[in-house]
Formats: structure tokens, C-alpha cells, sequence
């Protein structure tokens, strides 16, 4: 048992106010009991998610802990993982373990009521508004889910059809809602009476979808949603709903842990009675006044948290870092756009590295500084800073290159925000140009220096790893190797790169690409262009005697007089 007591969390992403309440819950209660808690995760943000981000879970070192909670429960669309996890938890984890959801490995399990739960909501359908046809919407097609079993229970309680076209699967997420509301407008499938969905966003949308197509939302069908989140208190159409008890479930997990580990009878705790929160959408209207104050600061925070995150120029000023030193200073003058946290921390690292760079971000530190340790002393920060009581801890993952984690720190139960998920996916974009600088620099140094056995090994593993740039692409960033640049060029205070394919934007500034690239063959023809040489395969005389470079692609490109003579001797040695 560690000296500092400790649970570690084992969690898949924070994704809405459902999953949120596992570790509201978790957190309270570890707090209450005088634990710590440490939270895994993946912070994916749709297109910068590349698969490798559970790498985060291969960092835990059971014996840190007193007691693991790994919370199954969600990770619904990552059924791939759990076994891998299951079987590291039973062979490598010498601790109590206690999971949520459902295990055929681990023997102590808490469960979610909500087939109950959700149970109570299709039987208002039914007993309060008659109605005869009901569908299920949500899920994946043959992956369990109680709620889908509780929808077939009271259906078939109540002698109503229930077969394969009562069941419209479409995910987890907007996308199926919108796809069936065109499917019941354009007559693919029958319009039912009721659709009872999975959660509250998926109802959200699929009310927002069946306006758009002509169909009203309770007149023409009720629609009913789960969890309790904000969307069900939209301004448009109030959803009807039901709490789901997960922050509860997450209490009495280390409720059960905390028995585990001190041998003592597990504390009963008291469940709360939840029922039908009845809205709009099923023709009832909301029962209790909503506290429109409240929603108004709460969405206030949200305005300034997004105009702070906007202002900041995160990503300009991110780019332009050309060492690790100014990226410590970078991320302590910048950590104040992750809200309510303590302490930010962030190890540059690799997983097979012997050591790690750590750069310390601590209130009591004058400047971030930076140290080298062990990768096994991972955050060792965080253990020995008293106010810190809840910790997460995401991977900095870009195009499947593991860059390193960052853990934050909250005194309070809380859960980091959107722009924590953006901090960190942004910083891993950084860290990997970062790298790709420094790579051509010490390249170009070595040349200088004519160290011919060490360059040439040193050129191989640049040419694998950094002959590339960051483009960015319909607003994800995309890797592109170098010899696929035609030329870039700078105008409107930007600069592009020249693919066959358009031109993209990058971050850097065209002076800094003349320097990390002049020994790639990239040659300044004029004030805002930087050319390919390899992709020149001559030149030519325009109108009133100017000098044209023509490309591979027939392009032709502008060369100023001032550097028409160097060109030309480039293109010659080329």
C-alpha cells in the first residue's frame, strides 16, 4: 500500500453529463474516505483521434495505488479494450479492484440500473399517452445494452409488437437520429407513434432533424430522451427524461473498494428515488420550474471560457516554439485556459525511453522548469502537492506518435473541460513540430560540422521522421511529407503550402522554413516564395523579360530578379 493513499481510475472519455457522473461520484466519495484519485483517460476530439491514445492505460503502475476502479461501463465503443485491460488487471494488479459495468474476469462488479430506469420511461409512453407503436433508437447492432433489454421487457409486458423494425440502431452519438429522421420523412421507415432514445443528445437531435424535415416534435410524434443532461432542458423543445444514477454508482463503487482495502463492511448508501422528469417533447410539459438563472451563469462561463481560449492565439504562439525551454514557459503562461485546475504538469516522453523530460508546472514554482527522471516516477509532483485531491491524466498523441502526457490538478471534484482536450491535442501538434525543428537543425549542424559517419546515419532517420510538415485541412491537422511540396508561399499575413491537391495553411513563417529547409533543396525565389527544387524542371522567359520557374506540374512561378541568378545556378547543381 503507498504511503499517500491513492485510487487509480480507469476511464474511456469524457463525453457528456452521463459519463461525467461516474466521476463526480468516484471523486466525491474518495475524498470523503481521504483518497486520492488518479483518472486515465482518452480525450478524443474527433479528427485528431488516431487510435493510439489508450496507450495512456499501459502508464499505470498498479503498486502506486491502493485500489483500481476501472469503469467498463464506458467503454461501449471501445469493446476492444476491455480485454486487454481485464487481463492486466488480473495478472499485473496486486490491489482490489472494482468494476463498473460488467466483467467475466474481476469478481467485483456494480452495475448501472438502467434497464429499471429506462423501463419507467417507455411505460410513460405506453400507460400515460396510449401509445401503441414505440421504437428504440441508439445502440450498435449486436453489443448488449440494458436499456434496449428493458425497452423489449415492457413492450412485451404490455403485449405491444416488438421486432427487428422497432429497434432503429444508429450508434451512440447525432448521427443515427438525423439519418432516421429522414428515413421516417422520406417513408423508409413507418413513422411509430414514440421514439424512445438511448440518451438525451441523441433525442436532442432527432427532435432538431424531424423539425427540419417537416415533422413536429409532440404533435406529429413524442420523442423521449435519458440521462437528465442539458440538452434536455434546451430552449426549443424540453425533453422528456430520466436521471441516470451514475454518480451514485461511482459512490458506491469505492464505497465497495474502500472495504476492500481496509477490510471493514462495505457503508450502505443511501439511493436516491429517481422518476420520470416529464418535458415537451412528450406532450406534458415540465412539471418543475427550471432554474433559468442558474443555466444563464452556467452558460456565461462558458461564452468567456470560449472568448479566453480564442484570444489566447493557443495555436500561433504554440508553433512558434523552438525549444523545450520556451515551450515550459509557453504552457505556464497559458495553463490559466484550463478552468479550476491547481497544477498543470506535462512529460515529453516516448514508451520505450529509459527516461522522460518533465516540465514542472506548479504554483509555488517562480518558473517551469524542467528535469529528467525515471518514466516509472511518473507525476511525481502531484503524489507530494497536499491541496492536489483529484488528478487526470491524458495522453499527447499526434498520427499515432506518443508524445507524452500531461496530468491536471484539481483540489475539488472535477472534470476537465473541452479546452483541456483541446490543450492537450494542440500541444501534442506542437511537441511533434517541435521535434521536426529540431531534427532539421541538428541535421543542418552536422552537415556543417562534417561529421560524415554520424550524418549519415543522422540523415536515414531524419528522412523516416522529419522530412514532413504540418498542413492544416478542413480544420485538422495533417502531416505531409516533404517531397510532396511544390513551393509555399506566403500572402494575406499567412502562409501556404503548394500540394497537386490545393494549398494548405501552415503555421510557420516562410523565413523560419528557408532555415530548417535549406538543406532539402528549397530555394527562395522571390519575397514570398519558397520553391521546390525538386520539383523544378526549369525555366523559362515571361513577358517583359521576367524569369519563370516551371514546375513538374506546369506550373509557372514568378522568380524576382534579385535572386534570378542564384536560381538558375540552383537549378543547374539540382
Amino acid at each position: 500500500m503507498s504511503s499517500d493513499k491513492s485510487i487509480a481510475v480507469i476511464f474511456s472519455d469524457f463525453k457528456n453529463d452521463h459519463n461525467d457522473g461516474f466521476i463526480m461520484g468516484i471523486q466525491n466519495q474518495s475524498n470523503y474516505y481521504g483518497y486520492r484519485t488518479f483518472t486515465f483517460s482518452m480525450p478524443q476530439t474527433s479528427e485528431l483521434y488516431t487510435g493510439n491514445e489508450e496507450w495512456i492505460y499501459s502508464l499505470i503502475d498498479y503498486n502506486r495505488y491502493d485500489g483500481i476502479i476501472f469503469v467498463e461501463h464506458t467503454f461501449s465503443t471501445h469493446k476492444c479494450l476491455i480485454p486487454p485491460i481485464e487481463k492486466a488487471l488480473r495478472e499485473n494488479c496486486n490491489c482490489p479492484v472494482v468494476v463498473i459495468g460488467e466483467s467475466n474476469m474481476l469478481p467485483n462488479v456494480i452495475g448501472l440500473e438502467n434497464r429499471k430506469n429506462f423501463e419507467k420511461v417507455v411505460e410513460h409512453l405506453i400507460t400515460v399517452h396510449d401509445c401503441k407503436s414505440v421504437c428504440c433508437l441508439g445502440g450498435e447492432k449486436g453489443i448488449p445494452d440494458e436499456r434496449i433489454d428493458g425497452f423489449i421487457n415492457v413492450m412485451n409486458r404490455y403485449g405491444l409488437p416488438c421486432g427487428e423494425e422497432n429497434l432503429l440502431y444508429g450508434g451512440y452519438w447525432i448521427s443515427g437520429a438525423e439519418a432516421i429522421a429522414k428515413d421516417i420523412a422520406y417513408g423508409t421507415v413507418e413513422k411509430p407513434d414514440a421514439i424512445v432514445c438511448l440518451n438525451d443528445e441523441i433525442a436532442y437531435a432527432l427532435i432538431k432533424q424531424l423539425f427540419f424535415v417537416g415533422l413536429r416534435v409532440p404533435e406529429d410524434i413524442l420523442v423521449t430522451g435519458f440521462d437528465d443532461s442539458p440538452y434536455a432542458s434546451n430552449p426549443a423543445v424540453s425533453i422528456t427524461t430520466l436521471t441516470a444514477d451514475t454518480h451514485f454508482c461511482g459512490q458506491k463503487a469505492v464505497a465497495l473498494l474502500h472495504s476492500l482495502i481496509t477490510g471493514k463492511d462495505t457503508e450502505q448508501l443511501k439511493r436516491k428515488n429517481h422518476c420520470v422528469i416529464t418535458g415537451e417533447s412528450c406532450g406534458c410539459g415540465r412539471k418543475s420550474k427550471l432554474n433559468v438563472r442558474a443555466k444563464f451563469d452556467e452558460l456565461h462561463k462558458q461564452e468567456i471560457a470560449d472568448m479566453e481560449f480564442r484570444n489566447s492565439c493557443f495555436e500561433e504562439k504554440l508553433y512558434k516554439v523552438n525549444s523545450q525551454e520556451e515551450l515550459s514557459l509557453f504552457i505556464k503562461n497559458h495553463k490559466y485556459l484550463i478552468r479550476n485546475q491547481i497544477s498543470v504538469s506535462v512529460n515529453l516522453m516516448r514508451q520505450n525511453d529509459e527516461n522522460a523530460k518533465c516540465i514542472f508546472l506548479k504554483d509555488y514554482l517562480i518558473n517551469g522548469e524542467t528535469a529528467v527522471f525515471p518514466v516509472t516516477a511518473i507525476y511525481p509532483d502531484m503524489v507530494s502537492f497536499g491541496p492536489i485531491q483529484n488528478i487526470h491524466v491524458l495522453p499527447l498523441i499526434f498520427d499515432k506518435h506518443i508524445c507524452g502526457f500531461m496530468t491536471i490538478g484539481y483540489a475539488e471534484p472535477n472534470v476537465y473541460t473541452l479546452h483541456a482536450k483541446q490543450f492537450a491535442n494542440r500541444l501534442a501538434i506542437g511537441v511533434e513540430m517541435l521535434r521536426i525543428r529540431q531534427q532539421y537543425t541538428e541535421y543542418a549542424q552536422s552537415q556543417k560540422n562534417d561529421a560524415k559517419p554520424d550524418v549519415s546515419r543522422h540523415d536515414t532517420d531524419t528522412k523516416k521522421s522529419a522530412a514532413a510538415v504540418m498542413v492544416i485541412n478542413k480544420g485538422s491537422i495533417t502531416k505531409v511529407p516533404l517531397e510532396n511540396i511544390l513551393y509555399f508561399e506566403s500572402g494575406e499575413k499567412k502562409v501556404f503550402a503548394a500540394l497537386k491537391s490545393g494549398k494548405y495553411e501552415i503555421k510557420q513563417r516562410l523565413f523560419e522554413l528557408e532555415e530548417m529547409l535549406s538543406e532539402k533543396d528549397f530555394f527562395r525565389i522571390s519575397r514570398s516564395t519558397l520553391i521546390n527544387m525538386k520539383r523544378t524542371v526549369g525555366y523559362k522567359n515571361g513577358f517583359n523579360r521576367t524569369l519563370l520557374a516551371v514546375l513538374s506540374t506546369k506550373e509557372e512561378l514568378h522568380v524576382s530578379r534579385m535572386y534570378g541568378e542564384s536560381f538558375k545556378k540552383k537549378l543547374a547543381e539540382s
